[in-house]
């Protein structure tokens, strides 16, 4: 099993904003790949982090999912939506396979 996870920060005034805008992205690529995408919020550090997590059974089906929304043009329009929410260059992605 692997499961990815991808953080990004956002400015505190963008608190309400992000976290509905977190919720609606990741409903939608639920709907899309059928792969559960979950949100969390930090509860230590920089409490202005957020995080979507999901699971697939490899990288190639990871990779399948991947390009269902890269291809979608409603995710497209949502990336749209949150250009001003998060700050640039705090996304980051991780991979982690369990044991």
């Amino acid at each position: 099993m692997l499961t990815w996870a991808r953080t990004s920060c956002f400015p505190s005034k963008n608190l309400g904003a992000a976290t509905a805008w977190a919720r609606e992205v990741a409903a939608h690529v639920t709907k899309k790949t059928g792969n559960e995408i979950k949100v969390e919020v930090a509860l230590s550090g920089n409490p202005y982090r957020i995080r979507w997590v999901g699971e697939t059974e490899s990288m190639a089906a990871h990779e399948q999912a991947f390009n269902k929304v890269m291809s979608d043009s409603k995710y497209m329009e949502l990336l749209a939506k949150a250009a001003d929410l998060f700050i640039p260059g705090t996304t980051t992605d991780e991979f982690w396979r369990s044991l």
